[in-house]
């Protein structure tokens, strides 16, 4: 394994150490000297900085900021509105039917998932239909480009002029500096822990999809999250969260481990599929999505 990983790394850095275009922004030299500094090997950090995928765009942390300052500017009632009890494009009979599809042609391995994990098939499918649409939807930047843009982005006086407001109040520009410099904190968490994680299953991180977010695989599990929870379902030395058994089986590791259990109230269920996605409404449609499915399998099958 460590010879592996030897080579994967020398590759990493042939293939990419030419290439410079990418790296020309002084706002990467902090954070990659800071990554350095947190025990990542100098050779591998500037090899992955220099793929021609990475490339610097404050738009990146732009776009997150926009949406926060208008929902801080939103108005108590607009807020209360947006707060529906489900999405019900879920529930829908084009959706809904592809997701009883899925659970109906790999039964099987939910049925050994659950005997393991103690997380019912309905409830492994509803997630992976919520997260990716049965894992036809997985995102098209590169995890590890929105995290390093994020991460490099501390300061909203890299970007204000992209927020589309001409000047903020001070206390309102005070949040915006404090709120920004918690989410490229956040992003570089995430942005190191990606490193580790593609490190330990010889994965260019620089290649890997993900969300704006940076959340990959067809779980689209965070960074962190895939190095706690992330398990190697098909017992072939490496965790591949783009791979079927790997992914189901680490979406039901984190659900127990988070305390799901099939028997527990629909109060405590929804507890624990916040965890997964710190939103209600989400919680909400998980559940129903899993009920709808539980009702359709009690009818059709399989059993």
């Amino acid at each position: 394994m460590l010879r592996k990983l030897i080579i994967f790394h020398i590759s990493i850095f042939m293939m990419c150490s030419s290439l410079a275009l990418a790296d020309s922004h002084e706002g990467w030299s902090p954070l990659k000297d800071r990554l350095v500094k947190d025990g990542f090997n100098l050779e591998y950090v500037e090899a992955i900085f220099s793929a021609t995928s990475v490339e610097y765009n404050s738009d990146i942390m732009a776009r997150k900021m926009r949406v926060l300052l208008k929902r801080r500017f939103e108005p108590p009632a607009k807020k209360v509105a947006r707060e529906k009890e489900f999405d019900e494009r879920y529930v829908g009979p084009v959706l809904l039917a592809g997701a009883y599809a899925y659970l109906r042609e790999h039964y099987d391995i939910l049925v050994q998932i659950d005997k393991e994990y103690g997380v019912a098939p309905s409830v492994v499918v509803a997630l992976l239909l919520v997260e990716t649409k049965l894992g036809f939807t997985l995102g098209k930047a590169p995890a590890f480009n929105n995290l390093a843009n994020m991460a490099a982005s501390s300061d909203p006086l890299l970007f204000f002029d992209d927020l589309g407001y001409e000047k903020l109040e001070d206390n309102d520009l005070k949040w915006l500096k404090k709120r920004t410099k918690k989410k490229a904190d956040w992003a570089y968490r995430e942005l190191a822990a990606l490193l580790t994680f593609s490190s330990a299953n010889s994965i260019n991180p620089a290649e890997i999809p993900g969300s704006p977010y940076g959340a990959f695989g067809i779980c689209q599990f965070m960074p962190t999250t895939a190095l706690s929870y992330a398990v190697d379902g098909d017992k072939d030395g490496q965790i591949d969260l783009f791979k079927r058994e790997d992914a189901l089986v680490s979406m039901a590791n984190f659900m127990k481990k988070h305390g799901w259990k099939n028997s527990l109230s629909k109060a405590k269920k929804l507890k624990v599929i916040y965890r997964y996605n710190h939103s209600m409404v989400y919680a909400r449609t998980i559940y129903e999505v899993a009920k709808q499915l539980d009702r359709i399998r009690s009818t059709f099958g399989p059993t």
